[in-house]
């Protein structure tokens, strides 16, 4: 199994603890606020969320038959109906569910039995590679990291469940 991190925080502004030391937009919601003396456009947050769903979008290149279920769904307008646990999500939908999920109207995990792909706070996604993966494979999705300038850590999300727990 392979765990990474990504984000739009610039790795030079970690401390040796590795705690990011520059105040940033994290949310939907910070469009209009400012930020190191330049108010966030919602043209600047599309740019990232767009970079964002680039990189899940090269998953279904790197496994064609992929297909993403919902797991874990928790929805903070009890009214909303666009999904449902377990949910079956092919490349011509996760657009629409990633963005949502990044805007903070729901929260869940997309998983696969070869991939996971988990929303962490302050906006951070992670990507599990379960199986199925080979040097090509982790080196195209960094190289689409990479393309979309965002950066890449090497920690375990924190949205695994323990293998123990689901017996």
């Amino acid at each position: 199994m392979i765990s990474i991190r990504v984000s739009k925080y610039d790795l030079k502004y970690r401390d040796e603890n590795g705690f990011y030391q520059r105040e940033e937009w994290i949310s939907y919601y910070d469009i209009g606020r400012e930020f190191w003396g330049e108010v966030l456009t919602e043209e600047q947050y599309l740019a990232v969320e767009n970079s964002y769903l680039n990189v899940i979008r090269m998953l279904y290149e790197i496994y064609p038959s992929l297909v993403l279920h919902i797991n874990g769904l928790e929805l903070f307008d009890e009214d909303d109906d666009r999904w449902h646990e377990n949910d079956a999500i092919t490349q011509d939908g996760v657009d629409r569910l990633a963005r949502a999920i990044l805007r903070e109207e729901l929260w869940c995990k997309l998983i696969d039995d070869n991939v996971e792909v988990h929303f962490g706070y302050d906006y951070y996604m992670y990507i599990v590679f379960k199986q199925n993966y080979t040097i090509r494979t982790i080196i195209d999705i960094y190289k689409s990291i990479d393309k979309n300038g965002l950066f890449i850590e090497h920690i375990i999300s924190p949205y695994l469940e323990d293998e123990d727990e689901e017996d």
